[in-house]
């Protein structure tokens, strides 16, 4: 039982997407949810909530929602430190549908607009209940930085590919880089003596 979205957003947070890294030896990013995905989002995770509690007998304790207020939802996944069970990566797809190579995945950042995949799943783990949001797969649509590629478990590249389709932008065979960053004039961070 999940419920799956599609939508356009932007990477935020902390980012690393090409290998396991740091204190967890995880990944991670963070992507805000659209308003209007939102709305079907709480109203699936009621539905799914009932379902959960349908599996725990006697009195059960609903989890917080895995985003916040505002919509932002941080995805953790990777091998982990062992104390959990191993998420499975979602696939990085350009906007042909390829592949994303590790080399581009190491220079995403913050703004990096994507297309999205992810599932919403219910959970009960004895008196605990909940949903989990898991990212199937990203398609970079304009890279604040760079690309890369992974393995998603059950969905090949081809089924996350298609699931996409095509769309104008980011192309890992003929980039389009752009200086986003503010001159130094605009921004007042000048060094002249």
């Amino acid at each position: 039982m999940a419920n799956r979205y599609k939508f356009t957003t932007k990477l935020s947070g902390f980012i690393a997407v090409a290998e396991d890294t740091g204190k967890f030896n995880n990944r991670t990013f963070a992507y805000t949810i659209p308003s209007d995905v939102l709305a079907q989002v709480e109203a699936d995770r009621v539905e799914l909530i009932q379902w959960a509690k349908s599996k725990v007998s006697g009195r059960s304790q609903e989890a917080m929602t895995p985003w916040d207020d505002a919509g932002v939802c941080k995805y953790t996944y990777g091998a982990g430190d062992g104390s959990r069970k191993p998420k499975p990566e979602p696939v990085f797809v350009d906007t042909e549908g390829k592949p994303v190579e590790k080399a581009v995945l190491e220079s995403v950042r913050k703004g990096t607009k994507v297309n999205i995949i992810v599932d919403q799943k219910p959970y009960a783990m004895g008196a605990n209940i909940g949903t989990t949001m898991r990212v199937i797969g990203v398609q970079i649509v304009e890279l604040a930085t760079a690309n890369g590629a992974v393995d998603s478990g059950d969905l090949s590249v081809d089924d996350v590919a298609a699931m996409f389709g095509s769309a104008d932008g980011f192309k890992q065979s003929d980039p389009a880089v752009r200086d986003e960053r503010p001159a130094a004039a605009e921004s007042g961070d000048s060094y002249d003596f």
